[in-house]
């Protein structure tokens, strides 16, 4: 039997070790576990029927520090609310033997250590936007408004923003491709370098290290790199990092306004319930939208 103790660090030093209080009117993630582990009817689990048989169909804590790979005593401590620091590693192999929903693997991280779970790097081919959000989007007009996923791929956009940016109209459209390796948009964002290449690029650093299995994030930095100098060059030689750049303001020059220098404003919203996409609205300054030109 292993030492009472995770087989991981914590992910994240310094965050909470051990659930806060109660909240009012509702149940502690102590209890929440001790119902979630009930539920299970341990026959079911191949691993368990492998171990030896146990009188019951109920799932006892043993039974669920096997599954996880840690003491029973471990596992009790985080069941009981015991002061201890629980990796996400750990809190994900504990929803995946409780056989828990993405809602309540979220309840469990942030009962037990007030993060939310990690991003698992899996993209999903084809994921439909929800119905409803795409009619938000709609409803931006005359603004451009586009939903993007976490590799930065366009999956919806509203009339305005084809018509500012063409691009979203090809096949597989993705927005940091077009913005950091094209010629045109060198030439549409005014002042490229500092007011795209230097934001960008922080942004797709942060999301390397969020989703590091997410192969399609991988290779948009790759393909990034390879083809654009001064992106390597950046690349190379900052270390910011930028998750979401709130109010990004940049000042366009596109063929559909004549030429006119047009600045504007990005605003990024995250639908909740759809979390692995963005939902971007780009405002003029002044509040008055552009008049595309014939």
């Amino acid at each position: 039997m292993k030492q009472d103790q995770s087989p991981e660090s914590p992910t994240r030093p310094g965050s909470p070790a051990a659930p806060a209080a109660t909240p009012v009117g509702g149940q502690s993630v102590s209890r929440l576990l001790r119902a979630w582990r009930e539920r299970v009817d341990r026959r079911r689990i191949p691993e368990l029927r492998i171990w030896g048989h146990r009188a019951g169909s109920r799932m006892s804590q043993a039974d669920v520090a096997r599954l996880t790979g840690v003491s029973e005593g471990w596992y009790r401590a985080l069941e009981t609310g015991a002061p201890r620091e629980f990796s996400d590693a750990f809190l994900l192999r504990v929803a995946e033997a409780l056989r828990l929903s993405e809602t309540e693997t979220l309840t469990l991280f942030l009962g037990v250590s007030g993060r939310r779970p990690p991003v698992s790097g899996a993209h999903r081919d084809g994921a439909a936007v929800d119905p409803a959000t795409v009619t938000l989007l709609e409803h931006q007009a005359p603004y451009p408004a586009y939903v993007s996923d976490a590799a930065w791929n366009i999956v919806a956009a509203n009339a305005p923003m084809a018509e500012w940016f063409p691009f979203t109209l090809g096949p597989q459209p993705n927005l940091m491709r077009w913005a950091l390796t094209s010629a045109e948009a060198r030439e549409q964002i005014l002042g490229w370098e500092d007011t795209c290449a230097r934001i960008y690029l922080p942004m797709l650093r942060v999301a390397s290290h969020r989703a590091p299995r997410n192969a399609q994030i991988q290779a948009l930095i790759a393909d990034i790199l390879a083809a654009n100098g001064t992106c390597r060059r950046i690349w190379a030689e900052q270390h910011a990092v930028v998750e979401h750049p709130g109010g990004h303001r940049l000042r366009l020059r596109l063929p559909c306004h004549g030429g006119t220098d047009v600045q504007v404003t990005s605003h990024v919203l995250v639908p909740a319930e759809q979390p692995d996409l963005r939902f971007v609205v780009v405002t003029t300054l002044g509040g008055a939208a552009a008049e595309p030109q014939a």
